[in-house]
This record gives structure tokens, sequence and C-alpha cells, in this order.
């Protein structure tokens, strides 16, 4: 018996119709495991964008980070600058704990500005970084390489947070409109067919998240591992569908990402408890488009795992800055 077996038998070549404005006769796929017409997947909050700025995809302004110098070889750290790193750290030891009551803010206006330049450069950039604003100013926000600690600045001013994530996105999440809100009528509804003729599954997710988030506002709950998921990549949506949601919904000026391998956007709407959130792989193509009702969802948040991998690095850090 002849046990060869040729690359057709395994894998037969796959004939496809012809785009008939393209070609004139039916072609080969040149791979018959990938598909090679297929469209990309785009979100609903969150679409693709060809800006070089990560955060102007999330309609937030583009960020600017200065150009700031190192330290000089001859860098002696301060007795100031030793008390303040030593502060932090019981503020990370206070979050292991569960003693801190939440976010820990630590200034850095007793610094000089040499020691203010030793914590960035300490301290460093992490993988989460975002926006808002609250009360008229705008804030940046930048996680640094050790989890739950962040740098805040805006408004003229500069500080250090420990926390799950700054008291700022806090304030500005709660200062929200509160559901439930006004949703628009059936389908034959005037004010419906506003947003087009195909209108399919819009007024029935927007009915669900008004009522998931008044019930928040009722119940409110710190974990965002309890939140409700609603995951767009698995729901039909059409064009009609999507500006409908945009249109209700909005976005609020509170918005951030996560890096890595992919990113994790999260963008607030104007709704308290309700959440863009989009999971993009590393071509930045959208792999997960969801809405979350809730807490701040925890792909942004510093857990408790986080704090003690923070501690155990800020630890090293200063014994080969200030040794």
């Amino acid at each position: 018996m002849d046990s060869s077996v040729n690359r057709e038998q395994l894998i037969p070549v796959q004939t496809l119709e012809a785009d008939s404005a393209s070609l004139a006769s039916p072609m080969l796929r040149s791979n018959p495991m990938i598909w090679e017409g297929e469209a990309q997947a785009d979100g609903v909050f969150v679409g693709l964008s060809n800006d070089a700025d990560p955060l102007a995809i999330l309609s937030a302004a583009p960020v600017a980070l200065p150009t700031v110098p190192r330290l000089p070889e001859d860098f002696v750290a301060s007795a100031r600058l030793r008390v303040w790193f030593e502060t932090l750290r019981n503020g990370l030891e206070r979050q292991i704990a569960g003693t801190s009551g939440g976010s820990e803010r630590f200034d850095l206006n007793g610094l000089n500005a040499v020691d203010q330049q030793a914590v960035r450069e300490v301290l460093g950039e992490g993988e989460v970084s975002g926006s808002v604003t609250l009360d008229g100013v705008d804030l940046t926000l930048e996680e640094a390489l050790l989890p739950g600690v962040w740098r805040v600045t805006g408004g003229g001013a500069e500080w250090v947070e420990v926390g799950s994530v700054p008291e700022a996105v806090i304030i500005a999440a709660d200062s929200l409109e509160p559901a439930p809100f006004a949703v628009p009528a059936g389908t034959d509804d005037a004010a419906v067919a506003a947003w087009g003729p195909s209108i399919m599954n819009a007024p029935a997710v927007l009915h669900e998240v008004s009522e998931r988030a008044a019930a928040c506002a009722a119940e409110p709950s710190v974990d965002g591992a309890l939140n409700h998921v609603i995951n767009f990549t698995l729901l039909p949506m059409s064009d009609s569908d999507e500006r409908m949601l945009l249109d209700v919904l909005g976005r609020a000026a509170l918005s951030l990402r996560s890096g890595g391998f992919g990113d994790c956007r999260v963008m607030a709407t104007r709704y308290r408890h309700v959440w863009a959130v989009q999971f993009v792989n590393a071509m930045g193509n959208p792999v997960l488009d969801t809405l979350e009702i809730g807490a701040v969802p925890q792909s942004i948040c510093a857990q408790q795992t986080d704090f003690e991998d923070a501690l155990e690095r800020l630890d090293d850090l200063l014994e080969a800055y200030l040794q």
C-alpha cells in the first residue's frame, strides 16, 4: 500500500469566485489557512487611528512629554530625598497591609530641582497612562515602573500617588451623570429612525446599560472584576446601532491606556459606572470591544500583588541610586 500523500490531499487548494470588478477568472488562495480578504475588526466607541499618539485614538489631547536630562554622574542623594523615598516606601507598605484607606499623595514641593529629577528617573515610566479633566484642569497620568505608583502632572503642579488608580480618576468618574438615563423607544419610533434604517440591537443594549448602571449607583462596587460586560465583538452592531450608542452614551474627558504586547484602552462615557473598554493586538486591530458597567475596570487598576512587586522593585532601585 502506497503511504505517500501529496500536499493537495492534505490541504486541498480552495477555489474562490473572483471579484467581477477586478478579476475575470477564479483565483487560487495562496494559503488555504488564511482568509486574505477578511476585513479588519473595528471598535464601537474606540476606533482605529493613524495618529502616532496612542491617546489621540481616545479623543484625548496629545501628550508631549518633555525631554528630561539625566542626572549628573556625581549625583549624591540629599537627606531630604532619602526621607521622601522612605515615606513613599511606607505608603506602599500601607497599601499592602490594607491600612491606607485609599490612594495616598506625595508632593514634590519640598524637593529641589535635582531631587525632583531624581524622583522622575528612579520611578521611570510604566505601561499605563492617560488623561483626565477635573475642575477645568487637564491632568496627565503616568504609572511608574513600580505598578500602583503614579506620577500626576497638570495645572502647574506635579505629585506622586500610591493607589490602584489616581484619586483624580475616582473623583472624575463619580462626577459623571447618574443613571438611569432616557433611552429612545422601539424601532418604529421617529427618534430611533433618525439614526438610520438598520437599527437592530442598540435600544436593547441601552436599556441594559441604564438598568445596570442605576443598580451600581444603589450598590456600588469597588472591585472591577464584578463589572457587568457587554461584548460587542460577539454582538451584531450595525452602523446605525453604533451611531446611536455613541450619541446617547457620549464620551467623557477621562481616558486611560495600558500598554504591553497590544493595548487596553479604557474610556469613560458621560454616565457614571459606564466604561468603553477595548483590547487591541500588536498590529493595533481590536480583538475585544466591550462596555463595562461598574467600578473602574480592573485592566488599568493596580492589584495587591502589584504593590508587593512595586515594593520589591523600589528597594532594588533605591539600593542602586541612593547607596
